[in-house]
C-alpha cells in the first residue's frame, strides 16, 4: 500500500482584492521560502476560489506548468462529500496544498473542516507560517494578548449584532479577555458607528486594515477618544477589530 499524502496548510497574501499585491516580487517578501517551494512543487491544490487560485500560481509557476495542475474548490457551497473525496486523494498517496483567500487557512474558513477529516483518517497535516490579520492586529494593537477570544465574523443583521456588540463590552469588562473579530468590505463604517454607541467609554479598541502593505492603517485607542477622533476610514477593505484594554506591566510577586 502507497504511503498517504500529506495535507499542507498554505498562507497566501494578505491582499487579495489589490491588483498589485501578487507579483513575484511582493510574494517572495510577504511569504516565507518554505510556503513558495511548496507552490512551485505541488501538482495539486484546494482553494475556495479558482480565480484566486491562478492569480497566486501564475505569479508563481510558469505559464506553461498551469494547465497540469489540479485546482479543487473548497467553499461555503462545498458538501461533506467534497471533503470526502479530497480525503480519498490524499489517502491515494497525493500530496495536496490548502490555502484560502488571504492569511493563514483554516481560520474563519472551510479550511477547517477539511484539516479536521484529514486527522481522523490519520493523514499528515502540516501547517506553514506565513502572515495573519488577526495576529498582526493583536500585536499592533497595544491590548493585552495574554488571554484572547477570536469571534470570527459579527451578524450581519443590524439588531442582533448590536446585541452582540453589549454583550462583547459586557463580557470583556468582566474578564478583560481581549476580543477579536473580522469584517468584510462595505460595513467597516457601520460597524464602528454601533461599536461607539454600544462600548463602554473607557474601553479600547483597535481598527486595523491594509495590514502588511504600505497603505496599512491601524488606530488603537479608547472608545471616547474614537468619539473625539478625525480620520477617513477606508470603506472597501477587510478589517480586524480588536476590543480589550491596554496591556500593562505586571508587578512581580515577591513574597
Amino acid at each position: 500500500m502507497s504511503a498517504k499524502g500529506k495535507l499542507l496548510l498554505l498562507p497566501a497574501p494578505l491582499q487579495p482584492y489589490s491588483r498589485d499585491a501578487w507579483t513575484l516580487a511582493n510574494l517572495e517578501s510577504s511569504l516565507p521560502a518554505r510556503a513558495l517551494f511548496e507552490y512551485r512543487r505541488l501538482s495539486t491544490f484546494i482553494t475556495e476560489s479558482s480565480k484566486t487560485a491562478y492569480r497566486l500560481l501564475s505569479a508563481i509557476r510558469p505559464n506553461e506548468d498551469l494547465a497540469s495542475l489540479s485546482i479543487n474548490i473548497l467553499d461555503e457551497h462545498s458538501k461533506e462529500e467534497d471533503i470526502f473525496n479530497f480525503i480519498r486523494l490524499l489517502e491515494n498517496g497525493e500530496d495536496a496544498g490548502f490555502f484560502s483567500e488571504a492569511g493563514l487557512p483554516c481560520i474563519a474558513d472551510p479550511g477547517a473542516a477539511l484539516t479536521a477529516a484529514a486527522h481522523k483518517k490519520n493523514i499528515t497535516v502540516v501547517p506553514i507560517s506565513g502572515p495573519s490579520s488577526i495576529i498582526l492586529a493583536l500585536i499592533a494593537s497595544g491590548l493585552d494578548a495574554q488571554r484572547f477570544s477570536f469571534l470570527g465574523y459579527l451578524p450581519q443583521e443590524s439588531v442582533q449584532r448590536k446585541h452582540v456588540i453589549r454583550r462583547i463590552g459586557q463580557d470583556t469588562a468582566k474578564d478583560r479577555i481581549t476580543r477579536l473579530f473580522i469584517e468584510t468590505p462595505y460595513r467597516n463604517r457601520a460597524l464602528i458607528q454601533d461599536l461607539l454607541r454600544f462600548l463602554p467609554g473607557d474601553m479600547h479598541f483597535c481598527f486595523a486594515a491594509n495590514l502588511d502593505t504600505s497603505e496599512q492603517l491601524i488606530i488603537s485607542q479608547s472608545v471616547d477618544q474614537w468619539k473625539t477622533f478625525t480620520v477617513t476610514m477606508p470603506a472597501k477593505v477587510p478589517a480586524v477589530f480588536v476590543i480589550g484594554y491596554p496591556a500593562t506591566i505586571k508587578p512581580v510577586n515577591t513574597v
